[in-house]
């Protein structure tokens, strides 16, 4: 029987044809209906963009042997900024907290 619920879940997460579509078609009905938002997120991901390069430059600093572990790190960090401020966040409110 676990095998059978374990060949669902898979199943489930396995992308169904034209999914990615609407899924694009969503996002882009979202954004057409907020256009400045969206705009000002789109910004944003540019300073965040030109943040991660300046980010990248120093790393390059680094001994090459050095380089590949505080790349990690770093990507480590970032991610789990994202996870606490995107993710965390967005729980918290809608669990009314």
């Amino acid at each position: 029987m676990a095998q059978g619920k374990k060949q669902q879940s898979e199943k489930a997460a396995e992308p169904t044809p034209g999914m990615v579509t609407r899924i694009f078609d969503r996002v882009r009905q979202i954004k057409r209906a907020h256009p400045e938002l969206s705009r000002q997120i789109d910004v944003m991901e540019g300073e965040i963009r030109d943040r991660l390069m300046s980010i990248k430059d120093r790393i390059d600093e680094f001994p090459a042997m050095e380089r590949e572990l505080i790349t990690v790190l770093v990507i480590n960090g970032i991610h789990k900024m994202c996870d606490e401020i995107l993710i965390d966040d967005l729980e918290d409110a809608e669990n009314g907290e």
